[in-house]
This record gives C-alpha cells, sequence and structure tokens, in this order.
C-alpha cells in the first residue's frame, strides 16, 4: 500500500508540474497561430522527450519512481490528447476539415517519428560518450 502511495504521489507532482509548463508555455507565448498550433508543438515536444527520457532512464537503469515522476506523471500532463482531440474536432466544425486532417496527420506521425529521433539519437549519445569514457 505504500509503494502504491508513493507512485501517486509522483505522478502526482509530476503531472501538476506537467500541466503548469503547458499553461505557462501557452500563456507566455505571443498569439501569432490558432490554438491548434500551440498543442501540436507542446505535444511533438513531449514526444521528442519521451524518446530522451526513456532511452536515459534505460541506460541508467532508473528507478521506477523516476519513471512514475517523469513520463506518467511530468509528460502526461504536458501533453495533452484531450485537447488534441478537441482542436481536431473544432477544427472541423468551422469547416476547416482539411485542416484538421493536417493536425491530426502531423501530430500522430510527427509524434511518433520525434519519439523515435529521441530515443535514437540519445542511444547514440550515450554510445559515444561510454565509447570516450
Amino acid at each position: 500500500m505504500a509503494s502504491l502511495l508513493a507512485d501517486i504521489v509522483f505522478v502526482a507532482i509530476g503531472g501538476a508540474t506537467g500541466a503548469v509548463c503547458r499553461y505557462g508555455i501557452q500563456q507566455s507565448t505571443p498569439v501569432l497561430f490558432d490554438k491548434h498550433h500551440y498543442t501540436l508543438a507542446i505535444n511533438l515536444i513531449g514526444c521528442f522527450a519521451i524518446g530522451v527520457i526513456w532511452a536515459i532512464l534505460n541506460v541508467v537503469n532508473a528507478p521506477a519512481w523516476l519513471s512514475r515522476l517523469l513520463i506518467a506523471g511530468f509528460l502526461g500532463g504536458f501533453t495533452t490528447f484531450s485537447t488534441f482531440a478537441l482542436d481536431a474536432f473544432a477544427l472541423i466544425q468551422t469547416g476547416r476539415a482539411f485542416q484538421s486532417a493536417l493536425y491530426v496527420g502531423s501530430s500522430v506521425i510527427g509524434g511518433i517519428l520525434l519519439c523515435a529521433l529521441g530515443l535514437k539519437l540519445t542511444g547514440k549519445i550515450i554510445n559515444t560518450i561510454t565509447l570516450a569514457g
């Protein structure tokens, strides 16, 4: 029971921090684009970050609590699937179905590619450091 409670605390702390960071980015950037552009950028950053973090956590054999804090918590709070879905639907409702399709495609394909890029780049950097050391 204590372990489950500790996991919940780590996820909650990470999630609250990630959500506040997302909100801060959305509020501090000038309004140059539609709202869905900011959601796309945040989600793509999160996809790259999860690749980097996952690669590092695996190499250093990090404790499970750190994964819960950073991946389930922080990145879970930072990125947002529900806002993505609402933004895509709002674009369709306002007669911008093609923009919605581009947004959905960019989010899904871009997210997978950036996650893979984060994993691969971090792996190469770690291998280079390991070989040099």
